[in-house]
This record gives C-alpha cells, structure tokens and sequence, in this order.
C-alpha cells in the first residue's frame, strides 16, 4: 500500500477513535448532577491541561515560534467550547441517540461549506456515502420507520418533553460543522499547537459562560466529580485532541462520513445502560452508516490525492521526508505549497488570505 494511502487509513482511524470517544459523553452526562455546560468546561479544561503538560514535558513550546493568531485560529476554538457545551446540555435534555444524530448534522454544513469556499472536491462517491449515513441516521432515532399496517412512515415526533432538546443538539450540530469549517484553515499550523489553541480558546469561552450564568453545583456528590473527572480526560481531552488530529489528515467529507459512527456508540449506551429499545429498522440503520463509511475509506484510498502524501509528509501530521527534498502539494487555492525536508528547512504554506505563511519545518515530528 502507498505511503499516502497508509496515511489516509491513519486519519479514519485517529478520527474513528475519536467519534467513539465522544459518543461515551452523554453516558457520563446521566451520572453527573452538574449542568452540560459545566461539564463541557470540565471537558475542554482537562484537554488544556493535558496539553500543557505534553509541551512542558517535551519542551515543545518552541513550536510556537513565529505562530500568528488569526481570526480562525479563534473561531475554531470558540466554536469547539460551543458545540460541546451545547452537545452536553442536550443529552441531559433528549435521547442519547437524537442527540448524537442532531449534532452530526454538523459534517454536512461543513462539507457544504468546504466546497463552496475551499473548493474541496465533492465526489459521486462522497455525496453517496453521505446519503448512506444520513438515511441510517434518519432510521437509527425513528424519523423514517416501517410497519406491516403502515408500511414506511417520515414521522418527526415533536413531543414538548424533547422538543427543547432536539433544539438544543440541532444547534451543537451548527457549531460543529462550522468547527470542521474553519478547522481547515491555516493548514501551516501543527496539529499539537492547533490542539493547543483549540482547547484554551474553548475553556475561555465556556468559562465566560459559566461565569455570566453560573451552575449550580449543590446537588453535586463525591461520585458525580469523581465521574466528571473520569468522563473529562477520556471524552474530552482524548477525543477532541484526535479530532483536532484528523481534520488535518481528511477532507471535510471525509471527517463528516466517518464520525457518524458516533449514533451507533450512542445507541449501544442507550440500550446497554438505559433500556432505551432498539428495531430492526435501528439496526438496518447502523448497517447504512458502517457501510457507507467503509465505502469513503475505500474509495479515498484507492484514488488518494498527491496533497495528503506532501501535506503529512512536510510535517503536520509526521511522516519522513528525505532532506532537502521539495514535496509539492496544492493549497486551499489550488496555488502550490512547498516543504523542504530538511528539518531546520522553512516549510512554505498558503495562509488564511492565500499569503504565504512561512513556519519552521518540523518534518520529523511524531504524531501526537
């Protein structure tokens, strides 16, 4: 297998971990009596700190360097502290499984997005794909069921008691998508650094939240916080750090057609943990979204583009480049972009506004 299709098969696998990372969250959510949006500043904060360790210990704050703070860098950490926030509250307001289908509408205003703006390519194969995890999607939470008196029924169940939470969840979804968004911007960045700014920008902006509407934590036991920090390092520093990760591997297709994974992890915890029942119509539905996401893993690794080899080989996500070999990839714009394989060799890539951005070549960085 080529080296560009082993990388593309490491990006499925990173953002497969991740999705089934976070799909755990709103099981914990169930046993912590705190507000979703103190949880989530839980979350965000054990990233942070878990980063900071990760540099300090590695010394890894000269990958600062030269950083420049724009206004994406901003964004997609903002936008990470609102779709966790919002993701929390709305599994302790709805089913496990509308809400993990309700933000996971997210990858499909990214994709949108991505090729309007970033001229992302949108395949055949793509859109198939995605129709296939969305109608499993649709099958798995009841929206699109089947009786032998009725036959196949659309049905979208606006009962008062989940109403408010669908709404909530619909909205993590629009502040996921725009995550994935911007996400791809500034692709000179490393994905530690990346992972770094996403997770201080998301505590800020959660902490300004719970400060202006502060929690009330009083029914609060000594195993409620012991789960919170549990449920904090695993499904939040853990799972936003791999997919900070990923979405510097895939294209944004390629992240919205693996993370709907996530509705089969939900649905299981549903099931397993708090008899939420489960048809053959649900069933048929998760067979839809694993297939549908095999055949993107297939399809983008037979067919890889020349930019995931140059990109992940110039150091963002830490292949070997022989040094002083120029490995030439295309840029958002379709200008091109080059990195040297010397590891003191400046690394040349487009910025926000397509203006070089030049950054210290770091091209044998591992993995994080």
């Amino acid at each position: 297998m080529q080296s560009s299709s082993r990388t593309k098969l490491i990006g499925f696998a990173i953002m497969f971990l991740s999705s089934s990372l976070m799909g755990g969250i709103g099981a914990f959510a169930r046993y912590i009596e705190a507000p979703g949006l103190f949880i989530s500043f839980a979350r965000n904060l054990a990233g942070l700190i878990l980063m900071t360790l990760i540099f300090t210990v590695g010394r890894k704050y000269v990958r600062f360097r030269g950083f420049k703070l724009t206004p994406a860098i901003v964004a997609s950490g903002v936008f990470l502290g609102l779709l966790s926030g919002l993701y929390v509250m709305s599994t302790q307001m709805t089913t496990l499984a509308n809400a993990a289908f309700l933000i996971y509408t997210g990858p499909i205003y990214s994709t949108i997005l991505a090729s309007i703006f970033l001229k992302e390519p949108f395949t055949k194969a793509t859109a198939i794909s995605l129709s296939s995890v969305f109608a499993g999607c649709l099958l798995i939470i009841g929206i699109i069921n089947y009786t032998a008196g009725d036959g196949f029924v659309v049905s979208l169940d606006l009962d008062p008691k989940y109403f408010a939470g669908n709404m909530v969840a619909l909205a993590s979804g629009v502040a996921y998508g725009l995550f994935l968004f911007v996400s791809r911007y500034r692709s000179d960045v490393e994905s530690d650094v990346r992972a770094y700014s996403n997770f201080l920008f998301a505590v800020i902006t959660l902490g300004i939240i719970n400060v202006v509407r502060v929690p009330d934590l009083s029914a609060m036991t000594g195993r409620g916080w012991i789960i919170l920090v549990v449920a904090a390092f695993i499904t939040g520093a853990g799972a936003f750090y791999f997919l900070t990760v990923a979405s510097k591997i895939l294209l944004a297709g390629e992240l919205a057609t693996i993370s709907y994974q996530e509705t089969i992890m939900a649905t299981v915890l549903g099931v397993a943990l708090f008899s939420e029942s489960i048809s053959v119509m649900q069933m048929l539905g998760g067979a839809l979204i694993i297939g549908g996401g095999v055949a993107q893993i297939l399809f983008s690794t037979k067919k890889t583009p020349q930019l995931t080899e140059a990109f992940t080989q110039g150091g963002v996500a830490g292949g070997k480049h022989d040094a002083g070999a120029p490995a030439v990839a295309l840029g958002d714009n379709g200008a091109p972009a080059v990195a040297l394989g010397d590891n003191s060799a400046p690394a040349v890539a487009l910025g926000d506004n397509s203006a070089p951005a030049v950054v210290q070549g770091n091209v044998g960085a591992e993995t994080k």
